[in-house]
C-alpha cells in the first residue's frame, strides 16, 4: 500500500513526497527511467510500423527495430541532458549546493508523469490524427505537471533560496517550450 500512496503524493502531492522520499541513490531513478523507455519505445512502435510501411518488406523489420532500440537509447540521454540542464541553472542561477546525481534522482520521478504521457498520447494515436497544436498543448500541460515534482524534488536535495530555485527551474522550463513550439512549426 506505500507504493500506491507514494506514487499518488509524487502525482498530486509533490511537497510530501519528497518530505517523505528523499532521493537517494540511483536505483530507483534508473529503474524509473528504464520502464519509461520501455513503454516509450511500445507507444513507437505502431508509428514506426507507419513509416516501415512506406520502405520496402525487407526493411521493415530494420526500421522498427532500429527506431525501438532508438528510443530506448534516447530516453537516458535525454534524462542526463535535461538533468545537466538544470544542474546548470542551479548552480550557475542559484549558486546551490547538491550534486549532479542529486539531480538525476529528481529528474528521473517526472518519467511516471512521462509515462502517463506516452499513453494517453497513444490513445490520443488510436482514436485518430490529432491536430499538431492539440498534442503541443497536451506536451505543454504535463509540462506544467512536471513542475512541481522539479520544485519540491530540487528543494529536497539542494540548499538553495526559493527565489532562485524558481529562477533555476523557469529558465529550462522556458527553454523546452520553446523547442516544443520550434518543432511544431518545423512540422
Amino acid at each position: 500500500m506505500k507504493f500506491f500512496a507514494s506514487l499518488y503524493n509524487l502525482l498530486f502531492d509533490q511537497k510530501t513526497f519528497f518530505a517523505e522520499n528523499k532521493p537517494a541513490g540511483l536505483k530507483i531513478p534508473i529503474l524509473i527511467t528504464a520502464v519509461y523507455a520501455v513503454v516509450s519505445a511500445l507507444v513507437s512502435i505502431p508509428l514506426l510500423g507507419e513509416a516501415a510501411a512506406l520502405v520496402p518488406a525487407e526493411l521493415s523489420g530494420i526500421i522498427i527495430g532500429t527506431g525501438v532500440i532508438s528510443t530506448l537509447i534516447m530516453t537516458f540521454i535525454t534524462w542526463v541532458f535535461v538533468s545537466a540542464l538544470f544542474f546548470a541553472c542551479l548552480k550557475f542561477i542559484g549558486y546551490a549546493v547538491c550534486s549532479f546525481k542529486d539531480i538525476l534522482s529528481v529528474c528521473s520521478y517526472v518519467s511516471v508523469i512521462l509515462i502517463i504521457s506516452s499513453v494517453l498520447t497513444l490513445l490520443v494515436w488510436f482514436i485518430g490524427a490529432a491536430p499538431a497544436v492539440l498534442l503541443l498543448a497536451l506536451q505543454g500541460m504535463f509540462l506544467l505537471w512536471s513542475i512541481p515534482v522539479w520544485y519540491f524534488g530540487f528543494a529536497a536535495v539542494c540548499d538553495i533560496p526559493a527565489k532562485k530555485l524558481k529562477m533555476s527551474i523557469a529558465v529550462p522550463v522556458i527553454l523546452m517550450v520553446v523547442v516544443s513550439l520550434f518543432s511544431l512549426i518545423g512540422a
